[in-house]
C-alpha cells in the first residue's frame, strides 16, 4: 500500500493518551506498532506511481500546516473494530484533500479517500477483536476534552511495515 498523509511534529499527549487506552481493547496495540505519529490519511493506493506522489506532496507543502480540533472517538464497525478520533468540521481540511486529488488525480485511489466518500479520521486502534466491541462502543461513547494537534508535515508512505518515502515540510 502507499498513501499521503499530514502528521504532527509535536508530541501529541492527549492523542497518545487516547491511543493507550484504545489500546487496552486490542490484543496487541495497533497504533503504536506503526511507529508513526499522529496523522490524518488524506489518499491511499495499492500502486502509485512515484511522481504522483511527489506531486501530491509539493500541494500540501504550498498549503501551510493545519490546526484541526478533536472532539470524539467514533468507530468504523469493521472485523476488527477501528476506533478513531473525528475532527470538528474543517473546510481547510476538506479543500486541502479536494485539491490534492484535484491535482493528482483520483485513478487508483481506494474509494473511501476520494473526496466525497472520505471521512476524516485519526485511527486510535484499527485491530479490537470482536469479544471486546461492547467495550469498544462504550469507549466511544465516552466523551473526551476536545483537544487540537497541529499537522505541520506531509509523508508519502509505503506500508506494511510504515516507510517514508518523501517528506516536505507545510510551509
Amino acid at each position: 500500500m502507499f498513501g499521503i498523509t499530514i502528521r504532527v511534529s509535536n508530541e501529541a499527549a492527549a492523542f497518545w493518551n487516547l491511543v493507550d487506552e484504545a489500546a487496552a481493547l486490542e490484543d496487541a496495540p495497533s497504533f503504536r506498532a506503526l511507529n508513526y505519529p499522529a496523522h490524518l490519511t488524506l489518499a491511499r493506493y495499492g500502486a502509485i506511481e512515484p511522481a504522483r506522489l511527489a506531486a501530491g506532496l509539493e500541494i500540501l507543502a504550498a498549503a501551510g500546516p493545519l490546526t484541526i480540533a478533536f472532539d470524539r472517538v467514533c468507530f468504523f464497525d469493521n472485523a476488527p473494530l477501528v476506533l478513531w478520533l473525528r475532527p470538528r468540521e474543517d473546510r481547510g481540511l476538506r479543500d486541502l484533500h479536494r485539491h490534492l486529488h484535484t491535482a493528482i488525480g483520483e485513478d487508483g485511489c481506494d474509494p473511501h479517500y476520494r473526496p466525497l466518500q472520505w471521512q476524516p479520521h485519526a485511527t486510535l486502534a484499527s485491530s479490537v477483536p470482536g469479544r471486546n466491541r461492547q467495550n469498544a462502543l462504550d469507549f466511544a461513547e465516552k466523551p473526551i476534552a476536545d483537544f487540537s494537534m497541529t499537522f505541520d508535515i506531509a509523508d508519502a508512505l509505503q506500508w506494511p511495515p510504515v516507510s517514508i518515502l518523501h517528506s516536505r515540510q507545510l510551509a
